[in-house]
């Protein structure tokens, strides 16, 4: 099973679940140590990414791909990061 965590802007890997466990190899420098892959219900095919430390460079479109022997299935979504207003004075 593989699970793969992409930046479709860039193509590049934000989290990759492979052979049981995470792997960090390919993953963006940007995102190591603040990514998790919540894989509580993995072996009913659902998966989530939860991202630590969230940044406005965070924001954007985000694809993940999963599979499984000869199953396979993408989805693609978007994170909208906003910046707390803070009043000052």
């Amino acid at each position: 099973m593989e699970v793969r965590w992409l930046r479709s802007k860039f193509s590049a890997v934000v989290h990759l679940y492979s052979d049981g466990k995470d792997q960090s190899g390919e993953q963006m420098l940007e995102y190591q140590g603040r990514t998790e892959l919540m894989k509580d219900n993995i072996t009913n095919g659902r998966v989530s990414l939860r991202i630590h430390d969230i940044r406005p460079s965070d924001d954007g479109q985000y694809t993940c791909f999963f599979q499984s022997g000869d199953f396979y299935e993408d989805t693609l979504l978007e994170l909208q990061v906003a910046v707390p207003h803070r009043c000052l004075g």
